[in-house]
């Protein structure tokens, strides 16, 4: 994954936080995992980028609107299949980490329409 790509892939996991309104311990850790494992390539720092994703998400989640915009634009760094179906992979795994519920279904199949090579 290119840097681009991890960094829209956490904004997503952010936002899908919100879409049940309910973070689990398990959801947070494997929240923290997958940022470690996906690593960090950049010179600006990690952790400003995490709150400043958050701040992201939060106001993203105002709305169902705002919702989509970002979940599309954050999904079109995603330019190549492998690329989707990684994306795909780990926010499912994410979202199942607690069990789905139907609000975060909803959110993930929002996310699968918007990767065109996915469908």
């Amino acid at each position: 994954m290119t840097q681009p790509q991890r960094e829209a892939l956490f904004d997503l996991l952010s936002l899908s936080i919100y879409a049940d309104a309910h973070v689990s311990l398990a959801e947070e850790d494997l929240l923290k995992q997958t940022f470690v494992k996906k690593g960090w390539k950049s010179d600006y720092p990690k952790d400003l980028f995490i709150e400043e994703s958050f701040a992201r998400a939060r106001e993203a989640s105002e709305s169902d609107e705002a919702v989509f915009d970002y979940l599309n634009e954050r999904a079109a760094v995603f330019t190549t299949k492998s690329a989707q179906k990684e994306a795909c992979d780990v926010l499912n795994a994410i979202l199942e980490s607690d069990g789905m519920e139907a609000e975060e279904n909803e959110f993930y199949s929002l996310f699968i329409q918007s990767l065109p090579m996915v469908k």
